[in-house]
C-alpha cells in the first residue's frame, strides 16, 4: 500500500529501462549494480501468476533468470523476527505467500544469489543497505524506502510496450529530486505524509486529510520538528500537536492555501509507537553490517545439478525434453553472465595473452556476430546479436537424463531446430520465434 495518494504529489519518478541502469553502472565502476529486494514483496506479486505447472514458483524462477540477463547484483532480504505486530491494520504473521520462505531460499542458493534476514521488516532493512554503500538501490513496490531514508528507490518493474508481458522498465525514485522536486518532500516530510494521510502502519490517517494537505504541512517544517523529538518528550510532543493545529485552523503564517478549521485532529496524534516504526525502525547494528559485509558473496556459482532437479520436480521439465528446455531457458543469461565475468577478469588481467587461448575461450561462449541494433527494451542501448551453443554454456549431461518417449522426442527435436530459446515472460510463455540471442552488453567495450 504505502503512502495513501503519494505518486501524484511525488510525481512517477524517472522511467527508465533496467537493463540501462545495470550497463552504465559497470561501465562507471566495473562492477554490477546491486541491488536490495524486499522478498516479501515479489512472493506477495506473484499469488496471482497463471500458466504452468506451479506459476507462482515458475514466475520468481524467471525473475530471477533475468536478474542474471541483466548483470545484477541482487540481495534478497526477508523479514525478521522483529517487524511491527501490525501492517494495514492486520497483524502480521507468517508469510502467507504462495511460495514458502525456505522454497524461495532453496532456489536463492541455487542460483549463487545473497539473501538476508532482517532485523524486522525488510523494508527499512533494505534502506539500510543503500545509506551504507552495501547496494547501490532498492528495488520494491512503493516509495516507503524513501521514508527509512533510501537515496535511490526503483519500483514497478514491468513492461514497456502494452504489447509485451516482459519487464524492462522501472520508476527510479532520487531522495534529492524528490526533496527538490515539487513536493518538495524529505524523509522526515514523507513520514508526516503518512501519519497524517495514511500510511502502512496507520491506513486512516487522519480523517478527511488528504495527501495534498499533509504535504504542505511538510513543506511548513512540521515533518523535521516531529521526527526530531524525542519519544519521551511528551512536553515537546504536546507543543508541536497544538502548533500543528493552531496553524491548520488559523493559517497565520499561511503555510496552507486556506484554513481548516473542521479539520478534527485525533486526540493521540501523533501516536509515539507509530512515530518510532518509521523513525526507529529495527535494522541490523553497526557489528551486523559488518557481518554481513564480510560473509557477502557475489558471483557466486550456479548448482546445475539441484537446479535440474528442481525444475523437474517444479515444473514438470522431465527426460531429456525438460532437460533441453532447462538448458535453453538458462542459456541466455548464464552466457551474458560469463561474458561479463571474463571482461571483469580482462580488465584485472587475469586473462591469458596468447592469442589461440583467447580465440579459443571466446569461440567456446560466442560462435558467431549477427548484427546490432537499438530498441526501445532496452532504452535503445546498443546490444549484439549473436550465436551461441547453449549445451556449451550449461553445465549438465544430457546423456544422464531419462530418456523421452518416442512422440515426445520427435517434437522436442523439432523444436530444437528452431534455434535458441530466450527468457519466459512472467506469464510463462516461451517466445513463439527463436533466432540468435540480443546480446544486452555495450558495444563499445571491447572485452564484451
Amino acid at each position: 500500500m504505502g503512502i495513501h495518494g503519494i505518486y501524484k504529489e511525488i510525481g512517477p519518478g524517472e522511467r527508465i529501462a533496467l537493463h540501462k541502469l545495470a550497463v552504465e553502472k559497470f561501465e562507471a565502476t566495473g562492477r554490477p549494480l546491486r541491488i536490495a529486494i524486499d522478498t516479501s514483496i515479489w512472493l506477495f506479486q506473484i499469488q496471482s501468476s497463471k500458466g504452468g505447472t506451479n506459476p507462482a514458483l515458475r514466475t520468481f524462477y524467471y525473475r530471477l533468470l533475468r536478474l542474471l540477463t541483466h548483470s545484477i547484483h541482487p540481495l534478497f532480504v526477508f523479514d525478521g523476527p522483529n517487524k511491527p505486530p501490525f501492517k494495514r491494520n492486520k497483524r502480521t504473521g507468517p508469510n502467507v505467500a504462495s511460495i514458502p520462505e525456505f522454497l524461495a531460499k532453496q532456489l536463492l542458493k541455487q542460483f549463487g544469489f545473497p539473501f538476508h534476514i532482517a532485523p524486522g521488516e525488510a523494508e527499512a532493512e533494505c534502506a539500510l543497505l543503500q545509506r551504507e554503500g552495501i547496494v547501490d538501490a532498492v528495488l520494491s513496490e512503493d516509495v516507503d524506502t524513501l521514508m527509512f531514508g533510501s537515496r535511490v528507490t526503483l519500483r514497478n518493474w514491468s513492461p514497456e510496450q502494452k504489447s509485451s508481458k516482459v519487464p524492462t522498465h522501472v520508476n527510479l525514485y532520487d531522495a534529492d529530486r524528490t526533496k527538490s522536486g515539487p513536493a518538495g518532500l524529505d524523509r522526515e516530510g514523507m513520514i508526516l505524509v503518512a501519519l497524517m494521510s495514511g500510511g502502512d502502519y496507520l491506513p486512516e490517517g487522519i480523517p478527511n486529510c488528504g495527501p495534498k494537505l499533509a504535504c504542505e504541512a511538510a513543506r511548513a517544517g512540521f515533518g523535521s520538528r516531529l521526527c526530531a523529538i524525542s519519544k519521551k518528550d511528551t512536553a515537546a510532543l504536546q507543543a508541536w500537536r497544538e502548533s500543528l493545529i493552531h496553524e491548520l485552523r488559523t493559517n497565520e503564517s499561511k503555510f496552507f492555501r486556506c484554513k481548516h478549521k473542521a479539520l478534527a485532529i485525533p486526540d493521540q496524534f501523533p501516536r509515539a509507537d507509530i512515530l518510532a516504526y518509521y523513525t526507529k525502525p529495527a535494522v541490523s547494528s553497526r557489528e551486523g553490517l559488518e557481518r554481513l559485509k564480510r560473509g557477502l558473496r557475489w558471483d557466486q556459482e550456479l548448482n546445475f545439478p539441484e537446479l535440474r532437479t528442481f525444475t523437474g520436480d517444479a515444473f514438470e521439465w522431465v527426460k531429456v525434453s525438460g532437460a533441453k528446455k532447462f538448458i535453453r531457458n538458462l542459456a541466455p543469461a548464464l552466457l551474458i553472465r560469463n561474458l561479463r565475468l571474463r571482461g571483469q577478469a580482462a580488465a584485472e588481467g587475469g586473462l591469458s595473452e596468447d592469442p589461440e587461448v583467447i580465440a579459443a575461450e571466446e569461440a567456446a561462449l560466442v560462435t558467431s556476430i549477427h548484427g546490432k541494433r537499438e530498441h526501445p527494451s532496452t532504452d535503445n542501448t546498443p546490444e549484439l546479436r549473436i550465436a551461441f551453443s547453449p549445451i556449451g554454456i550449461v553445465n549438465i549431461d544430457l546423456d544422464a537424463e531419462e530418456p523421452d518417449d518416442e512422440l515426445q522426442e520427435d517434437e522436442d527435436e523439432e523444436e530444437e531446430e528452431d534455434g535458441l530459446a530466450g527468457i519466459e515472460d512472467e506469464g510463462g510463455e516461451a517466445p513463439k520465434k527463436r533466432g540468435p540471442l540480443n546480446l544486452r552488453m555495450h558495444i563499445t567495450r571491447p572485452q564484451m
